[in-house]
Protein backbone atom coordinates (compact mmCIF):
# COMPACT_ATOMS: atom_id res chain seq x y z
CA UNK A 1 0.00 0.00 0.00
CA UNK A 2 1.29 3.37 -0.76
CA UNK A 3 2.09 6.05 2.03
CA UNK A 4 -1.60 7.84 0.99
CA UNK A 5 -3.94 4.66 0.64
CA UNK A 6 -2.19 3.69 4.57
CA UNK A 7 -3.62 7.23 5.83
CA UNK A 8 -6.97 6.98 4.01
CA UNK A 9 -7.15 3.46 5.93
CA UNK A 10 -6.42 4.59 8.71
CA UNK A 11 -8.75 7.89 8.67
CA UNK A 12 -11.76 5.19 7.42
CA UNK A 13 -10.61 3.49 11.05
CA UNK A 14 -10.89 6.59 12.70
CA UNK A 15 -14.43 7.36 11.09
CA UNK A 16 -15.84 4.02 11.98
CA UNK A 17 -14.57 3.98 15.65
CA UNK A 18 -16.31 7.70 15.88
CA UNK A 19 -19.94 6.35 14.38
CA UNK A 20 -19.51 3.20 17.00
CA UNK A 21 -18.99 5.98 19.91
CA UNK A 22 -21.80 7.87 18.40
CA UNK A 23 -24.01 4.97 18.50
CA UNK A 24 -23.11 4.71 22.46
CA UNK A 25 -23.51 7.96 22.84
CA UNK A 26 -26.98 8.73 20.88
CA UNK A 27 -28.13 5.49 23.23
CA UNK A 28 -27.32 7.09 26.28
CA UNK A 29 -29.13 10.14 25.13
CA UNK A 30 -31.88 9.31 23.80
CA UNK A 31 -33.09 6.88 27.14
CA UNK A 32 -32.66 10.07 29.07
CA UNK A 33 -35.19 11.88 26.91
CA UNK A 34 -38.36 12.17 28.83
CA UNK A 35 -40.35 15.24 27.79
CA UNK A 36 -39.44 15.41 24.01
CA UNK A 37 -40.45 12.89 21.79
CA UNK A 38 -39.37 15.05 18.95
CA UNK A 39 -36.04 15.23 19.95
CA UNK A 40 -36.32 11.95 20.85
CA UNK A 41 -36.92 10.77 17.58
CA UNK A 42 -34.50 12.29 16.23
CA UNK A 43 -31.54 11.18 17.93
CA UNK A 44 -33.00 7.51 17.57
CA UNK A 45 -33.02 7.74 13.58
CA UNK A 46 -29.33 9.42 14.16
CA UNK A 47 -28.37 6.00 16.01
CA UNK A 48 -29.58 4.19 13.63
CA UNK A 49 -27.68 6.23 10.81
CA UNK A 50 -24.39 5.93 12.89
CA UNK A 51 -24.82 2.06 12.90
CA UNK A 52 -25.65 1.85 9.54
CA UNK A 53 -22.21 4.54 8.49
CA UNK A 54 -20.23 2.08 11.01
CA UNK A 55 -20.90 -1.04 8.96
CA UNK A 56 -20.38 0.28 5.91
CA UNK A 57 -16.94 1.95 6.69
CA UNK A 58 -15.94 -1.03 8.54
CA UNK A 59 -16.46 -2.89 4.57
CA UNK A 60 -14.20 0.24 3.09
CA UNK A 61 -11.59 -0.65 5.55
CA UNK A 62 -11.66 -4.35 5.66
CA UNK A 63 -10.42 -3.58 1.60
CA UNK A 64 -7.38 -2.69 2.65
CA UNK A 65 -6.21 -4.57 5.99
CA UNK A 66 -7.09 -7.17 8.15
CA UNK A 67 -10.52 -6.50 10.45
CA UNK A 68 -9.49 -7.73 13.76
CA UNK A 69 -10.30 -5.24 16.70
CA UNK A 70 -6.39 -3.80 18.46
CA UNK A 71 -6.00 -3.61 22.02
CA UNK A 72 -6.16 0.31 20.94
CA UNK A 73 -9.66 0.11 19.37
CA UNK A 74 -10.58 -2.63 22.50
CA UNK A 75 -9.52 -0.25 24.85
CA UNK A 76 -11.33 3.07 22.63
CA UNK A 77 -14.48 1.08 23.29
CA UNK A 78 -14.06 0.71 26.69
CA UNK A 79 -13.60 4.64 26.70
CA UNK A 80 -16.42 4.98 24.57
CA UNK A 81 -19.03 3.34 27.13
CA UNK A 82 -17.67 5.21 30.07
CA UNK A 83 -18.56 8.77 27.51
CA UNK A 84 -22.22 7.60 26.44
CA UNK A 85 -22.97 6.63 30.57
CA UNK A 86 -21.59 9.71 31.15
CA UNK A 87 -23.49 11.77 29.29
CA UNK A 88 -21.01 13.09 27.60
CA UNK A 89 -23.08 13.81 24.61
CA UNK A 90 -25.10 16.40 25.98
CA UNK A 91 -25.25 19.98 25.14
CA UNK A 92 -22.31 21.88 23.74
CA UNK A 93 -20.49 18.54 23.14
CA UNK A 94 -23.29 17.69 20.65
CA UNK A 95 -22.54 20.31 17.96
CA UNK A 96 -19.02 20.39 18.48
CA UNK A 97 -19.27 16.82 17.49
CA UNK A 98 -21.62 17.26 14.82
CA UNK A 99 -18.86 19.52 13.35
CA UNK A 100 -16.05 17.55 13.71
CA UNK A 101 -18.01 14.46 11.49
CA UNK A 102 -18.55 17.11 8.89
CA UNK A 103 -14.96 17.97 8.84
CA UNK A 104 -13.86 14.34 9.23
CA UNK A 105 -15.77 13.20 6.37
CA UNK A 106 -14.64 16.18 4.11
CA UNK A 107 -11.27 15.16 5.01
CA UNK A 108 -12.11 11.36 3.74
CA UNK A 109 -13.87 12.66 0.60
CA UNK A 110 -10.97 14.76 -0.88
CA UNK A 111 -8.34 11.50 0.40
CA UNK A 112 -10.59 8.74 -1.60
CA UNK A 113 -10.94 11.37 -4.47
CA UNK A 114 -7.43 11.79 -4.90
CA UNK A 115 -7.10 8.17 -4.94
CA UNK A 116 -8.66 7.25 -7.52
CA UNK A 117 -11.48 5.36 -4.72
CA UNK A 118 -14.67 6.57 -6.03
CA UNK A 119 -16.43 3.67 -3.80
CA UNK A 120 -15.07 4.85 -0.16
CA UNK A 121 -15.67 8.05 -1.51
CA UNK A 122 -19.30 8.12 -2.93
CA UNK A 123 -20.19 6.20 1.02
CA UNK A 124 -18.37 9.37 2.53
CA UNK A 125 -20.65 11.59 0.99
CA UNK A 126 -23.69 10.04 1.59
CA UNK A 127 -22.53 9.80 5.29
CA UNK A 128 -21.47 14.03 5.02
CA UNK A 129 -25.08 14.21 3.54
CA UNK A 130 -26.12 11.96 6.59
CA UNK A 131 -24.15 14.49 8.86
CA UNK A 132 -25.21 17.76 7.54
CA UNK A 133 -28.93 17.22 7.45
CA UNK A 134 -28.42 16.22 11.59
CA UNK A 135 -26.39 19.81 11.94
CA UNK A 136 -29.26 21.50 10.45
CA UNK A 137 -32.10 19.98 12.43
CA UNK A 138 -29.87 20.84 15.30
CA UNK A 139 -29.28 23.97 14.48
CA UNK A 140 -33.20 24.85 13.79
CA UNK A 141 -34.24 23.06 16.54
CA UNK A 142 -32.43 24.86 18.84
CA UNK A 143 -33.49 28.24 17.39
CA UNK A 144 -37.11 27.79 18.20
CA UNK A 145 -36.50 25.60 21.26
CA UNK A 146 -34.37 28.72 22.31
CA UNK A 147 -37.56 31.37 21.17
CA UNK A 148 -40.24 28.67 23.33
CA UNK A 149 -38.57 29.03 26.10
CA UNK A 150 -37.62 32.86 26.09
CA UNK A 151 -41.48 33.07 26.09
CA UNK A 152 -42.00 31.27 28.37
CA UNK A 153 -39.73 32.89 30.66
CA UNK A 154 -41.78 35.80 29.74
CA UNK A 155 -44.83 35.06 30.20
CA UNK A 156 -44.06 33.29 33.68
CA UNK A 157 -42.53 36.50 34.63
CA UNK A 158 -45.37 38.79 34.01
CA UNK A 159 -47.72 35.96 35.65
CA UNK A 160 -45.48 36.46 38.89
CA UNK A 161 -45.69 40.71 38.25
CA UNK A 162 -49.68 40.84 38.22
CA UNK A 163 -50.29 37.97 41.12
CA UNK A 164 -51.62 40.36 44.39
CA UNK A 165 -48.94 40.20 46.95
CA UNK A 166 -50.10 38.65 50.30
Amino acid sequence: MTPAENLLTEWLHDAQAMEKQAEVMLNALAEGIEHYPDVKAQIERHFQQAREEAAALQAHVERFREGAPTWKEAAGQCVVMGQGLSGAFAGGNFVKRAIAEISCYNVLIVAAAGLGDDETRVVCEDILRREETMLNWLKNYLASATARYLDLEEKLEGETTTLPKS
